[in-house]
Formats: structure tokens, sequence, C-alpha cells
């Protein structure tokens, strides 16, 4: 049975412990632009600090989370299983166990009940669940940090029972110590040793993920960590399957369908031979920047394709993505928003939502958020498609809160697209778009506005490419793909293993 490629995050935070938001409202969120999600409740932290006197607020609202969720353990797991429709939408239950030793971990249950078991060692917790019998995943979260500031501790890693590890969250990137999106947080920089690649030249064999971490109930929010997986359809099972069997991949938000093979094996698989054929594939959703493969850590092949710039005849039908980006109100006022897009020939194929979630990483950046579902599409049809949104203004320079949506289309370049936004409207040709971005204030100087990014054409959002490498440099090398896209997304497969 063939492949698909469906979409998660296993690992996002609310209120159930410490956190913001109810677990109805994060499920909810998730099943807007997800095809399987976690919410992550704080459970345990057996080498939590001890000197009151420095660390006493952050032993105090550990404490706090970690009582509430083992006092409302039964209600959260009841929760879970009142989202399970077995089609549409898969939630797996989880929560998460602190270590400085041993780096933080979530366990991720197949199902959506399962026991809180913690452990004074990643031995012990790992044995307690076990022991039940159920199927799980003990999965290492932001591990790029220093062992001792809660990163991963490689010589304690057992790839029996983690078979994915996340590479990829709010807290930055874990791949190398020369990765984009570095670690900024309180737990300190990222340390060579507890990188992806390091636990790589380690021999260790996993699956690459990422997810969000994020602390205001937004699994899935955009820009802050997703995974893709290979499953044969969207049951528990299978997806279970496609995680168990490293079938998966990391990307930071834009929903790249990538495929990755050598030879017979594709990404998380293992080969053999000298001679090894490597077949990479891409669908993006903006312009190429770099796309890599990555062979025993060290960059192996590398592209940069250039856009083509060209514009094709007025009346030919041409296949396009635009991202559609607004927001740019005020910081401490929200925007509510109303719009549409129609085209007056052509299609819409698909829509991408790139919906955000409030920026928390540290449940004290903010009191809490809305119980409300801020964005929404609320109709949609081969030439029209309409959506909600509530935004507010960027909180820094350097970290987007717009909202936005990809559309996918397919139309004569003369073919006219009406943005209506609050009332506005702005009205471009497909080949006015291929030329540039607009951007549109909706009502005069230091109003909330639009922006309509320049028309991306399939020949630029897609990549195919196959080479050959017959130079083995180890008994096992690693092979693995790195993409990146002009407006900074990024995407990592899991490697594929090849023995001479």
């Amino acid at each position: 049975m063939p492949y698909q490629l469906f979409w998660g995050d296993i690992h996002n935070h609310c209120g159930i412990s410490y956190g913001h938001g109810s677990l109805e409202r994060a499920l909810t969120l998730a099943r807007q632009q997800l095809d399987f999600a976690s919410v992550t409740g704080h459970a345990f932290w057996p080498d939590i600090p001890t000197d009151r006197e420095t660390f006493g607020a952050i032993i105090d609202y550990h404490q706090e989370g970690f009582a509430k969720l083992h006092r409302d353990w039964d209600t959260v797991q009841d929760t879970f299983a009142s989202f399970d429709d077995g089609t549409s939408f898969i939630p797996f239950l989880s929560y998460e166990w602190h270590s400085r030793a041993y780096g933080d971990h979530h366990v991720l249950y197949k199902g959506t009940h399962g026991p809180l078991l913690g452990g004074d060692t990643l031995e012990e917790l790992r044995q307690s669940l076990i022991d039940t019998g159920q199927p799980f995943i003990l999965e290492p979260h932001h591990i790029g940090y220093p062992l001792g500031g809660r990163g991963i501790n490689w010589d304690a890693y057992d790839p029996k029972h983690s078979p994915i590890v996340e590479t990829y969250s709010m807290h930055g990137c874990s791949e190398s110590d020369e990765a984009p999106y570095p670690m900024l947080n309180t737990m300190g920089p990222r340390d060579h040793n507890s990188t992806i690649q390091a636990g790589l030249e380690r021999g260790h064999r996993f699956g690459i993920v990422a997810s969000t971490d994020q602390h205001s109930g937004y699994p899935g929010s955009y820009g802050d960590g997703r995974l893709a997986v290979y499953a044969t359809d969207l049951s528990r099972d299978a997806i279970w399957d496609a995680l168990w069997n490293r079938r998966t991949y990391a990307a930071t938000g834009d929903k790249m369908a990538v495929g990755f093979h050598i030879n017979e094996a594709m990404l998380g698989g293992e080969t053999h031979g000298s001679r090894r054929q490597i077949s990479l594939s891409a669908e993006g959703s903006d312009f190429w920047d770099t796309i890599e493969i990555i062979k025993n850590s060290k960059v192996w092949r590398r592209w940069a394709p250039l856009p083509s710039y060209t514009l094709p005849d007025m009346h030919r039908r041409l296949r396009a993505k635009i991202h559609i980006e607004w927001g740019w109100s005020a910081v401490d006022q929200d925007a509510a928003w109303e719009m549409a897009v129609r085209v007056n020939d052509g299609e819409i194929l698909d829509c991408e939502t790139c919906f955000r979630g409030d920026p928390v990483l540290r449940h004290e950046q903010v009191e809490g958020v809305a119980e409300t579902i801020p964005h929404a599409v609320v109709e949609q049809s081969a030439q029209h498609i309409a959506w909600r949104s509530v935004t507010r203004g960027n909180v820094t320079t350097r970290h987007p809160t717009t909202q936005g949506l990809i559309l996918h289309l397919e139309m004569p370049v003369g073919a006219t697209l009406t943005l209506t936004a609050n009332g506005y409207t702005a009205e471009y040709t497909l080949a006015d778009l291929l030329t540039g971005t607009r951007g549109h204030l909706t009502d005069g100087f230091r109003s909330p506005a639009v922006r309509i990014h320049r028309a991306v054409p399939a020949q630029d959002y897609t990549f195919a490419a196959t080479v050959v490498d017959t130079a083995p440099e180890r008994e096992t090398d690693y092979y693995y793909a790195r993409l990146a896209t002009r407006n900074g997304q990024l995407a990592w497969t899991t490697p594929v293993w090849v023995t001479s």
C-alpha cells in the first residue's frame, strides 16, 4: 500500500499543568491545521533544584503545575478520548518528565489513556513504562542545551523506546551547533555534544521530528515546529507505525512535501551497497534558497535554485502559490478581520493555513490567553475563500505575530485575484503578483495591514534530483536532506543508513 503524508505536533502545552488555555481549545485548534496531535502536561522533575533562596519561584510553579496535572489526570484522558473520531484527527496522550542529568523527555502513549509514571533516573522511567505493557514512545526534546541544562544525555539514550528525537521547536534548532535558530532561553546555549549530529556520529539511529513546545495551547503554531509522517492511512495504528519506524521529517512551518530515498530505502530506512542512488523530491511553498544532502554530518551536495523570473504568455494557465499575510496592528489592541479572496478565472486548488498561537515559551510571559478560536476558514470553493482572524502587532521586530494562509492556484496569467479585508479591496492579475509583493494599509497610517507575497510559480516551488554516490566513507554511512526556502522556513528529513 502506498504511503500518504500527514502532519502533526506531538509536544505542545496548555493550562492542564503550567501553560495557558484549556485542553478542549488546544485540541480544537490542532484539528484546524493538523492530522494528529498531542498536548503535553508537565508531570515530573526528579532532580529539580533545591536551593529555595535562588530557585524558589521555579520550584513553586513547577510543583503547582505537576500537582494540577496529577489531580486532573482522569479528566485529561477523557478529554483526549472525546476528540478521537478515528478518521479525520488522531489525538495522542502525553506527559513530560524533566531532568538536568538526562535531558527532558515526554512520554507519548499510543492511545488516549495511560498512567502518570515517573522515576528518579531515565532508566527507572523507561522500566516503569515497560512494565505497564502499553505502547509508548519516550521522546527527547530541546536536546541542544548543555548537559546539566536539560540537554540530552546521549550516554543514556535507548533507541528501542525512543525511535524519534525532536530537532526543532520554539526553543530553537538542535540539528548542529551552527544551525539556524539558536537556543536563547535561560537554560543556556547550544552545545555540540547535545545535538542531532552528535547523536548520529555516535552511531544512534532515530527519526527526526519537530514540534512547537509552545505554552499557549496552539498545536501546530506556524513557524514553531511541525512533523510530517509517511503512513498508510490516517489511523492511530498507521500514524504510530510511522513514528515507530522513523518515516518522519521535521519542518519549521511550511508543509513542504519531501521525498528522500536511497536505492530501495525511504527516509528512516536502512539499505546496503557501495553504489547509492539518492533521489530527492520536494514541493515547498516559496522560492527555494538551498537544498542540501548531508552525508555523515557534512554537506555532500548543495543546490541553490535561481528563481525563473519569467512572465509567461498572458493566456497561459499557470500553477502558482500565493502567501497572504495580515496583521501589523497595535501590540496592545486586538484587530478583528473579515477577509476573502476571489479569482475571476481559474481555480483555488488548496489552502494551507499559517495560523500562529500566542508566542509563549515560558508560562510567565503572559497572564493567560483568550478562550476563543481566533482564526478560521469559514467558506471555500474553487473560486472563493473566506476567513476570519484576530491579530495583534508584532511583539518584536524579530518575532512575527502576523497570520497567513497560502493559496495554491491554477489560473491564466492574465486572470484577476481580488482580496477584500475589512472593507478594503485590492485587485491584481497573476501577472502583477509574479513581478513582486504588494503591501497595503487597510485604513491609512499605522492601521492594520495586508501583504500579498510575490506569486511563486510551480517550477520555483518544486524540486527533484537524482544523484549517485559510489564512495563509502565508513562501514555505515548516513544521509539526510536539509531544505530551506527564501521565507526562512526549513525542513530536515530523517536519515537513510547505508552499509557497504
